[in-house]
């Protein structure tokens, strides 16, 4: 199976033109090697997911590789 996740994190981060370090302070995470981590990680914990897909405006669904759509939402 893929690891959509990282790839598309990957995509993220370079699209950013951020720094890992100063990327890594953004979402408070203890340093530039945690961003470094996510580039390859094939499992993430959900509060992590939620944090990056926050701070880059797309879609959890989309970031764990379950959708194509960038920003899908689940409507009621």
């Amino acid at each position: 199976m893929e690891n959509l996740f990282a790839q598309r994190f990957k995509e993220l981060v370079k699209s950013s033109n951020m720094t890992y370090e100063s990327l890594a302070k953004e979402l408070g995470f203890k340093s530039k090697g945690t961003i470094s981590k996510y580039t390859c990680i094939k499992d993430v914990k959900l509060s992590t997911l939620l944090k990056i897909a926050n701070y880059f405006n797309v879609s959890p669904i989309w970031l764990m590789g379950l959708t194509d759509d960038k920003h899908f939402e689940i409507k009621d």
